[in-house]
């Protein structure tokens, strides 16, 4: 089974989420990532009807930073997961 992705509150994350980077380019690209990585743990614990709303929320903020990363000329897109299929 996978890992979670780790608690922001926790000290090696220096009580972030995820890195904020150089740019906020860099930073919405940091925080798409960590998305990512809940939504490869949510996936790993099975499909109740609590972890499919979880991925549904989790995969509409990826598609939303993608969007806007998008709309303001930078290279970004979704990622199929395996809840796609």
């Amino acid at each position: 089974m996978s890992h979670p992705p780790g608690n922001s509150l926790q000290a090696d994350q220096r009580a972030r989420v995820s890195e904020p980077g150089e740019s906020p380019e860099q930073g919405i690209l940091h925080l798409i990532e960590r998305v990512r990585q809940e939504l490869d743990y949510n996936d790993a614990k099975g499909r109740s009807a609590y972890r499919l709303g979880m991925h549904d929320g989790l995969r509409f903020a990826e598609d939303a930073l993608v969007n806007l990363l998008n709309r303001h000329g930078h290279q970004a897109e979704v990622r199929g997961t395996p809840m796609d299929t």
